[in-house]
């Protein structure tokens, strides 16, 4: 396997046991399946095949068909005949169905890195779903504290009635929201009740670190893949080959005939051996030998063809974790800065020069940050979880 340079990853309990249940999806029993139904036909490839044995009664009169003493060619017989296949086709036969076992436990590893990303980015979409619901509560209890100050302000009688709209509008806004959160909030439910059949509580998801690639083709899973395709093409070349060896048989009788008026009785035993002899492979091994070696030259060029895709999606990913990693060190800077800004006119509202609203912009702005971090920390994670899902994990 090649090699994989990554930071340490936090984990926890609870998402290891996620993760555990995960393992009993449907999809991975399916592969778990296919692997043993290979292995089990690798395990009776180099098997004989079961043996003939035949009962005669040969050259019986019509007229008399119990008489064995009526004529001379009337006898008994018993025959024994076992096929043998050719050692090289059955050896061959067998790495064709180990290399199909390999394939389909790599398929398996796939199909579970798959699934660990779709609950990965189920349980990051709640965790977005969740943050940005308490966002829009802040918003809310603020605008309900901006609500309050300016009916103070229209009893002293300053002119604010056009501002109540603003409010309304701005409510109402809040009000889509959460309904459109919702909506999501039930599709990532049944999203998580597909995965695991359960919908777990918030705060499992632990922070997922991405691996660094360090360039070696065979760390990537679906490199591994194409690998194991390839084994599959080169063991029906192989099997391929082989067909132009010999099969064998092997067979005994035994001849009974009983004594009549003018012949004597006696016991016969006969033994052949025969062989395939391939005089037509021209019309068939030959044709059939290059279609597998054209297999693998196309499977060798869809191995090519896949590198160039992963790297690009490796090289994208990464991109996205990193932007997203910037964006939350800037947003971290502007929420510091607007935290600055509301303790300051906190002050001068206390000190009588500022009245209230000057305190409750900055503090709508910073939820509106709380927002846009929610988006931003689910971009990373995403980013990071598309990066594991792409190498090989020995415990997978």
């Amino acid at each position: 396997m090649g090699e994989i340079c990554a930071t340490e990853q936090i984990t926890s309990p609870a998402f290891q046991n996620l993760l555990l249940r995960l393992q009993q999806h449907p999809t991975l029993r399916v592969s778990m399946a296919e692997r043993s139904h290979w292995q089990a036909n690798a395990d009776g490839s180099m098997g004989l095949p079961d043996p003939n044995i035949t009962l005669g009664l040969n050259n019986l009169p019509v007229n008399e068909p119990t008489s064995f003493d009526r004529y001379l060619p009337s006898s008994r017989s018993l025959e024994f005949k076992q096929m043998i296949p050719g050692l090289s086709t059955r050896e061959t036969r067998r790495d064709s169905h180990l290399a199909r076992a390999a394939l389909a436990d790599l398929q398996r590893q796939l199909a579970f890195a798959e699934l660990e990303l779709r609950l990965v980015t189920a349980l990051a979409q709640r965790r977005r779903i969740h943050a940005a619901n308490e966002a829009l509560d802040q918003q809310m209890a603020l605008l309900m504290e901006r609500e309050r100050w300016l009916r103070g302000e229209m009893a002293s009688g300053a002119a604010v009635y056009g501002r109540f709209d603003e409010l309304d509008v701005k409510r109402a806004e809040i009000d889509e929201q959460k309904i459109s959160l919702a909506g999501e909030a039930e599709r990532w439910q049944a999203e998580l009740r597909s995965l695991i059949d359960l919908v777990p509580p918030e705060g499992i998801l632990p922070e997922i670190q991405p691996k660094r690639w360090s360039g070696d083709p065979q760390a990537l899973l679906k490199i591994q893949i194409e690998l194991g395709r390839l084994a599959v093409a080169n063991s029906e070349v192989a099997e391929r080959n082989a067909a132009f060896d010999s099969d064998y048989a092997i067979s005994a009788a035994w001849q009974q005939r009983e004594s009549g008026e003018n012949f004597d009785g006696d016991d016969w035993f006969t033994l052949k051996f025969s062989a395939t002899l391939p005089l037509w492979s021209t019309a068939n091994q030959t044709p059939k030998l290059k279609a597998a070696e054209a297999n693998v030259t196309k499977l060798m060029a869809q191995q090519e063809q896949q590198l160039r895709e992963l790297t690009s999606d490796y090289q994208s990913a990464l991109s996205n974790y990193q932007t997203a990693q910037r964006l939350l060190a800037a947003m971290a800077r502007r929420q510091e800065r607007l935290k600055a800004l509301e303790a300051a006119n906190r002050r001068r509202y206390e000190a009588g020069d500022l009245d209230l609203d000057g305190v409750i912009r900055p503090a709508l702005k910073l939820a509106e940050v709380e927002l846009d971090l929610a988006r931003t920390e689910l971009q990373r994670t995403i980013a990071a979880a598309r990066i594991n899902a792409m190498f090989v994990e020995e415990d997978r």
